[in-house]
């Protein structure tokens, strides 16, 4: 379905639940529309596009949720509360002048928290995860906000690597995000799900706290400290969680495509063009890229690479797999794979072992799937 088309279906779905809404989701579900239908302008990155569309969808189930007389008043309020503040996240940075690296930080982020509204609002989950997933949300929503500057709802509750303090709490964010998203899928395990849920929840507290203008500069730095030791247990968590999947067994074409897409779907569009742009097709050079959007698989050496170019025209180019998964695998090392993309990173290992057999070694990506061999 073309995104359009999409996004007039989830506008009128949005339409009819909010017709049964409580009257004080109304201003927010009329911002969530605005904020939809202003993607469709042709200069919106189409990866932000989707991120809408994703998260407007997720919203629009979970006020289905809400306006089910059987919902318990403990869930309904939750994901009141949670759904206020992901509409107020998406609409701080859909004005025009906000920065394009911060406002897809932020729509990749809401997205991937929403992606657990089904599982707050399922009457199955038990207290305690539902609890970790809603805090983690509230306070990532808190990280957010300070980190574009503008000021949260009210719910009720209580530099460092050469970037800014800002730039460093939004991938921090990103981070936790992956993890919501990984407790969300299918294939995790309850137990899995249970101890990813509690570290998430404690290290976005401790990253809220790290974030906060209000609080001193020495308890911030202890915030920052304990958020350092907790996202690192998360990464490892997650890298965990995904081995006990398995490798793919697939081709190293549809490897490739799984792992560049989720790649060009969670790093910043500079860092990509830095990693990758000596691979482009000289045509685009005059103009440049803006947004490596998706990869096809055209063959077993081959993915066809659709990109939107500074002049917001759209063009596809095919890519040779063994240098674009190497220059990628430069961008995102081993270490950082997880904690970036989630479990599609098993697509990328399976690439460096399938590249291997033909020769062509991808440095830590071999060497973590031979260390966990």
């Amino acid at each position: 379905m073309e995104q359009k088309e999409e996004i007039e279906e989830v506008t009128e779905v949005l339409a009819q639940e909010t017709e049964e809404a409580p009257e004080e989701l109304t201003p927010s579900v009329t911002q969530l529309t605005t904020v939809l239908q202003a993607t469709e302008k042709q200069e919106i990155p189409p990866q932000e596009r989707e991120g809408v569309i994703g998260s407007a969808k997720e919203i629009a189930a979970a006020l289905e949720v809400i306006n089910d007389s059987g919902t318990p008043p403990e869930v309904r309020k939750e994901l009141i509360v949670i759904v206020k503040q992901m509409v107020s996240a998406l609409k701080s940075v859909s004005a025009a002048g906000a920065p394009p690296e911060e406002r897809s930080a932020v729509v990749l982020t809401v997205q991937r928290c929403t992606s657990v509204l089904d599982l707050i609002g399922d009457p199955s989950t038990s207290r305690e995860l539902r609890e970790h997933l809603a805090n983690s949300i509230k306070q990532l929503y808190r990280v957010l906000m300070w980190s574009t500057g503008a000021k949260p709802v009210p719910d009720g509750s209580a530099a460092r690597s050469g970037i800014s303090a800002a730039q460093q709490s939004r991938q921090d964010a990103a981070t936790i995000g992956v993890a919501l998203e990984t407790i969300g899928r299918s294939e995790t395990s309850d137990g899995d799900r249970h101890g990813l849920a509690e570290t998430a929840d404690e290290a976005s507290s401790s990253l809220q706290d790290s974030s906060d203008p209000r609080v001193s500069d020495e308890d911030r730095e202890e915030a920052r400290r304990k958020a350092d030791e907790q996202l690192a247990r998360l990464n490892e968590q997650m890298k965990k969680t995904a081995f006990a999947q398995g490798l793919p067994d697939v081709p190293l074409g549809k490897a490739a495509e799984v792992c560049t897409n989720a790649l060009f779907k969670s790093v910043p569009d500079r860092t990509l063009t830095r990693g990758i742009e000596e691979l482009s097709p000289a045509r685009w050079d005059a103009e440049g890229v803006k947004d490596y959007w998706k990869a096809r698989e055209s063959g077993s050496d081959s993915l066809d690479v659709q990109a939107q170019l500074q002049n917001n025209e759209y063009d596809n180019a095919p890519f040779d797999v063994a240098p674009l998964v190497t220059g990628l695998a430069a961008v995102v090392p081993a270490g950082r794979l997880f904690g970036t993309v989630g479990v599609p990173g098993l697509h990328c290992l399976q690439s460096a072992r399938q590249l291997d057999r033909q020769g062509v070694e991808i440095e830590t990506w071999l060497q973590m799937v031979e260390e966990e061999a």
